[in-house]
């Protein structure tokens, strides 16, 4: 199910999530002042086709981790292969999705706590031009260990599972 907009842009934001989910609204809004083209899709699979379908625009995805990260994070790897920026939600109970939030990292997924926040990855995608190079996530050993560290600190945890 699309919200609408014009198909000829150049930008896309691809929403993950139920219609009446707050970050669908959110998300929507944002698109809409941005005057960039805002698709919902249902689940993560529609998402994979609706990125099929964007190719050669710029994308970014947005959804909650736990939908993004099915069949074993997959998706995150099918939108890095298509150029898409990808946002996911960890939300209340990440402390539960340790290994899935490392896992987001790891691939260059902004990782974000609340709604609100979605607003700075959206503007920061929009500053850029959207577009990702092909080696625009380049992360270094020492910046995994940075984020592994300062996530076990956050969620209270000694050391690397």
């Amino acid at each position: 199910m699309m919200v609408e907009g014009d198909l000829g842009r150049h930008l896309a934001v691809i929403v993950v999530a139920a219609a009446r989910d707050p970050l669908t609204t959110s998300v929507a809004r944002q698109a809409a002042d941005s005057e960039v083209e805002a698709v919902r899709c249902d689940d993560v699979y529609t998402a994979v086709a609706e990125l099929a379908l964007s190719r050669g625009r710029c994308v970014l995805v947005v959804g909650r981790l736990g939908e993004l990260a099915r069949e074993r994070c997959r998706f995150f790897a099918i939108a890095a292969r298509n150029n898409a920026r990808c946002c996911a939600l960890a939300g209340a109970g990440a402390a539960a999705e340790r290994s899935v939030i490392l896992a987001a990292i790891r691939a260059g997924v902004s990782v974000v706590g609340t709604v609100d926040e979605i607003k700075g990855v959206f503007d920061a995608w929009l500053a850029g031009g959207g577009c990702d190079s092909s080696d625009a996530v380049v992360h270094l050993d020492e910046e995994y260990r940075a984020t592994d560290a300062e996530l076990n600190a956050l969620l209270g945890h000694e050391g690397d599972e």
